[in-house]
């Protein structure tokens, strides 16, 4: 049994890669960081929440909002073969990976509540719009392009401040 979140993660990851029998389409981990973390900003995952990490983005350590959650569930649905991962190596020695849906994460999506795929569709596959493209800018910026002309800035890469207070403590 797997979550809500990690339903609504597996129906985000099939919006973008369609089925086994379709033409082969994967999505890159950068764009799916991406992706996550705009869901936890719109509200569409209930549970996730993302910290600031060290990851190697394009070739280049930078500081990400990732979501250590939304990772575990891709280990669980690649766990339970409802998504395949994909490591492959660049020209210049680093890797990639990317994931795709499985036939059997096709048919366990066919069982998901609608209310599942309404929360995702709500942000990544609009009624009337479709769902929109991902693309990296020149700064590395991922950006998502709605066929409506919409583009929105995902804030990733973005480490926000956050305030605490601290006191010593002598004991």
């Amino acid at each position: 049994m797997i979550s809500r979140d990690a339903e609504k993660l597996l129906y985000l990851i099939s919006l973008y890669t369609g089925g086994e029998g379709e033409l082969e389409k994967w999505i890159k981990n950068y764009a799916l960081w991406a992706l996550i973390y705009h869901g936890i900003v719109e509200k569409v995952f209930e549970k996730y929440d993302y910290t600031p990490v060290t990851v190697m983005w394009y070739g280049v350590l930078r500081i990400a909002n990732i979501s250590m959650e939304a990772e575990a569930d891709i280990f669980k649905l690649r766990k339970e073969g409802l998504i395949n991962k994909l490591r492959l190596a660049t020209s210049k020695y680093r890797y990639i990976t990317a994931y795709k849906v499985t036939e059997k994460g096709e048919k366990y999506l066919e069982k998901v509540e609608p209310r599942v795929k309404k929360d995702v569709d709500r942000v990544f596959n609009p009624p009337g719009v479709g769902v929109p493209d991902i693309t990296i800018d020149v700064k590395g910026n991922p950006i998502l392009i709605y066929k409506d002309g919409r583009r929105i800035l995902i804030k990733v890469l973005y480490p926000e401040d956050v305030a605490y207070s601290s006191s010593p403590s002598f004991l």
